[in-house]
């Protein structure tokens, strides 16, 4: 059986696209059969910008070369490429749906940025295309939910396999000598993502400005992701944040876990998730986590986690600090995280996965 799994294009905004692609493939690799053998496919001319030049990589070069690259078992792993199935066999083919977030934010399910029209076409042309596939796997039960709810499909075909954590992310042993390394002094609330309105910096900003100026709280924001928007800036500078925020900018994938180490609590007050990474990451280093309750977060995080609404920014803001400034509290959320990420791990993920593979090629292979 050779399965080739297709992977998307870089996208600062979509980096978690990049790691279930290497990590689900370095996995794989690792417990497939001799018999087995597993590649991964992006064209190696792909033009990002202008936005016509990607366009036309995208929906039409990337496609057209789709066909000549298919395998017995064809994996698309992320949905905004949903389209490649209109050139591969649909019989064969395997598509990883993420999240629903342009979906709902587009008929106002939740509050964000206006949806391009181009957007929103786009994506219903892709996810026309997945409906006709052998197997979609969600990354999590809400989804699962989201994908029948906005696509026609058989539900008999969404199996839902969850994402793994790799094991660089650990409790490393030096956390204070690590903190001075990097001129981390006193108390820092981490967040790790990009600028989109669905992560709700806003809220994010909000509730350090509670934290600080209300509860009286000397504690500073560690920022790792994409520069400020200027909307996000001025608030910044309207709620007098200036001095309270560390921007550590684009982090490499070797230096996370030490900042997560170096982070006392992190905050993660997103408007909608298909998985979510960084609670589970932080949780893995030993870093309390306080979350929204919205999307996956729920079934992700489960009881490990201290949760509010996004909006709900006082809420937040006093997990925060219990976590801070009260020790049982950090010790009980600190080992719940660290007992609950062992739930998750990239080589269950790959074997479940593989089994979705193995069912589809057999199946195919009575007709």
């Amino acid at each position: 059986m050779k399965v080739t799994l297709f992977k998307a294009f870089p996208d600062p905004y979509r980096k978690s696209m990049v790691v279930y692609a290497d990590q689900l493939l370095r996995n794989l690799c690792a417990v497939q059969l001799p018999t087995e053998k597993i590649t991964s496919y992006l064209p190696r001319r792909i033009r990002l910008a202008p936005r016509m030049a990607r366009s036309w990589s995208q929906y039409i070069g990337y496609q057209l070369k789709a066909c000549f690259t298919q395998g017995d078992i064809n994996h698309i792993v992320d949905d905004s490429f949903g389209h490649l199935a209109y050139s591969l066999d649909a019989r064969k083919t395997v598509v990883t749906f993420h999240d629903a977030t342009v979906f709902k934010a587009a008929n106002g399910t939740i509050k964000g940025e206006g949806i391009s029209k181009g957007t929103l076409l786009s994506l219903r042309y892709s996810s026309a295309a997945v409906r006709n596939v052998a197997a979609v796997i969600a990354v999590s039960e809400i989804s699962r939910q989201d994908f029948l709810q906005f696509t026609d499909c058989d539900p008999k075909k969404v199996h839902v396999v969850h994402h793994g954590i790799d094991s660089s992310f650990r409790v490393l042993q030096d956390r204070d000598v690590l903190k001075v390394r990097y001129g981390l002094k006193g108390q820092h609330m981490l967040h790790v993502g990009h600028n989109l309105f669905y992560m709700n910096i806003e809220g994010v900003l909000r509730v350090l400005h509670h934290l600080v100026f209300r509860l009286g709280l000397d504690v500073k924001l560690l920022k790792v992701g994409l520069p400020f928007t200027a909307v996000q800036n001025e608030l910044v500078h309207g709620l007098k944040l200036e001095e309270r925020i560390v921007f550590l900018g684009d982090v490499s994938t070797e230096d996370l876990p030490i900042i997560y180490n170096c982070a006392d609590v992190l905050l993660y007050p997103v408007l909608n998730s298909g998985f979510g990474f960084p609670p589970l990451e932080a949780m893995a280093c030993g870093t309390p986590v306080v979350c929204s309750n919205r999307g996956s977060l729920p079934e992700i995080v489960g009881d490990a986690a201290l949760m509010a609404g996004p909006y709900d920014h006082e809420k937040l803001a006093i997990h925060v600090a219990s976590l801070l400034e009260n020790k049982l509290v950090y010790a009980t959320y600190r080992e719940k995280g660290l007992e609950h990420v062992r739930r998750y791990s990239w080589e269950k993920t790959a074997r479940e996965v593989l089994a979705i593979y193995r069912n589809i090629h057999e199946t195919n292979r009575r007709r």
